[in-house]
C-alpha cells in the first residue's frame, strides 16, 4: 500500500543522538500510513550506518554526494511516494499525533497547507518559546513581509503543491525555507492547527543561530528579487513598498542588535521614505532599547 505521507528528512554530519531521536518520533508518528525518508547530504560518516539498528521497512536512506539542504529536500522529493509531504530536519522531534491532525485539516483538497505551531527548545528540548499562527486562507502577503510566523518542519505541503511550487533552491544562508514556502503559498491556502507539531531544538550548530546579519540581509533581498520576478505586475505597488520596508526594518532591527547603530539608522531612513509611520514606530523601539541597554545600573 503507497503512504499517505512522506516524511523527508535532510541530514548532513548529523549529532547520531539527535538523528534517531528525530527518526524514531517520525517513525512513531500516529492515525496516518507514512514512509521516512532520510537523505544523507554526502555525509563523511554515512548516516545508514548511524541508523543501523532502526529496522523499519518504513524507513529508506538515500544517499547523494554532497549538495547543501536544498539539494538533500530534493532528493526527497524525487523518491517520495505519499500525497502529502512533510520537511523534517534531523535533530527536532514531531509531535507523535501532528502528522494525522495536519491530515486531517486538508481532507481532500490539494491546494491548501496545514500548519501547527513550533516549540523552540533547548539542546535537552526544554520549551523556551513557541512560534505559531492563526492565519487562514491566502497568507502570500503575511509571508513576503515576514510575518507568518511557522517553521517549514510544522507544515503538511500536498505534493500537488510542491510541483507547482517548484525544487528547493540552494545558495541561501538561512532563507531557503522562506524562499521555498513562499512559492508553496503562492498556489495555495493556509490552515492552521492551534497544537504544537514539531519540537524544534536550538543549539550552537544552528544555521538560525550562527548567520550573521549581512548575509540574512542578501537572503532577504534574494526571496524579494525572485518574487517580483515572478510577478512582475506587483513591481512599483503598494506591495513592493511594504515588503522593502519591512526588510529594511527588520534588518535595522537586527544591527542595532549586533551594536552597528549607524548600519541600523542608514536603514531606518531608507524605510522612512518608503513608510514613515512604520518607520518612526521602529525608530522609536530601537531608541528605547537602546535606553534600555545603556542606562546604569
Amino acid at each position: 500500500m503507497e503512504p499517505e505521507v512522506t516524511l523527508a528528512m535532510a541530514a548532513w554530519r548529523p549529532e547520531s543522538g539527535w538523528l534517531r531521536e528525530a527518526v524514531a518520533s517520525a517513525l512513531d508518528q500516529r492515525g496516518c500510513t507514512r514512509e521516512l525518508i532520510v537523505v544523507d547530504d554526502g555525509s563523511p560518516e554515512p548516516v545508514a550506518g548511524l541508523l543501523a539498528e532502526t529496522d523499519d521497512p518504513r524507513l529508506r536512506v538515500v544517499r547523494i554526494e554532497h549538495g547543501g539542504t536544498a539539494a538533500a529536500r530534493n532528493a526527497g522529493i524525487e523518491h517520495a511516494r505519499g500525497r502529502f509531504i512533510r520537511f523534517l530536519d534531523a535533530d527536532d522531534v514531531l509531535e507523535p499525533e501532528s502528522t494525522a491532525r495536519l491530515v486531517r485539516l486538508i481532507g481532500g483538497r490539494d491546494h491548501v497547507v496545514a500548519y501547527g505551531a513550533t516549540l523552540v527548545c533547548d539542546e535537552s528540548l526544554r520549551p523556551l518559546r513557541t512560534i505559531g499562527s492563526d492565519l487562514r486562507g491566502n497568507a502570500v502577503e503575511t509571508c513576503l513581509l515576514g510575518r507568518f510566523a511557522v517553521r517549514h518542519v510544522s507544515m503538511l505541503f500536498p505534493r500537488r503543491v510542491v510541483e507547482l511550487a517548484g525544487p528547493w533552491v540552494g545558495g541561501f544562508h538561512v532563507s531557503e525555507d522562506w524562499d521555498f514556502v513562499l512559492r508553496a503559498l503562492e498556489h495555495a491556502e493556509v490552515v492552521p492547527d492551534p497544537l504544537p507539531a514539531t519540537y524544534y531544538r536550538r543549539h550552537g550548530a544552528s544555521r538560525t543561530g550562527a548567520a550573521d546579519v549581512e548575509a540574512g540581509e542578501q537572503d532577504r533581498e534574494r526571496v524579494l528579487q525572485r518574487f517580483f520576478e515572478r510577478n512582475p505586475r506587483e513591481r512599483g505597488t503598494r506591495l513592493e513598498r511594504s515588503a522593502r520596508a519591512a526588510l529594511l526594518l527588520d534588518r535595522a532591527s537586527a544591527y542595532a542588535a549586533a551594536g552597528a547603530r549607524g548600519a541600523a539608522l542608514r536603514r531606518l531612513a531608507r524605510a522612512a521614505r518608503l513608510q514613515p509611520v512604520a518607520a518612526g514606530r521602529s525608530a522609536l523601539a530601537l531608541a528605547a532599547r537602546e535606553v534600555r541597554h545603556t542606562r546604569p545600573a
